[in-house]
């Protein structure tokens, strides 16, 4: 008996919920809707935000192999001169430019 009555409060249980879903189904669509369309922005701007940051990480690189090359090319020069106080200096500098640009 008992087992019936749980089988009946059950079932009048799913009933009320269907009838619930049924009834607020256009209103639970619209949240999912806004959910959804709330995360799409988030993603956009992630996105924007990544993009960018990639931009100025290549920027950056380029500037520091610009430098990079520039210095080399004074270095050959101080070395044709044999000024080996500025070949020392530029060939540190190098190393750091070399050294910033593998972390990059």
């Amino acid at each position: 008996m008992f087992g019936t009555l749980k089988t009946l409060m059950n079932g009048a249980n799913a009933r009320a919920e269907d009838r619930l879903r049924d009834n607020f189904s256009i209103e639970l669509i619209d949240q999912k809707i806004r959910e959804v369309d709330q995360n799409l922005k988030v993603a956009k701007l992630t996105l924007a935000s990544l993009t960018q940051k990639q931009r100025g990480e290549i920027r950056q690189i380029e500037t520091l192999q610009s430098r990079t090359d520039d210095l080399m090319e004074r270095t050959s020069q101080a070395l044709a001169d044999d000024r080996q106080d500025l070949v020392q200096s530029a060939a540190q500098a190098v190393e750091d430019l070399e050294n910033e640009l593998a972390l990059r």
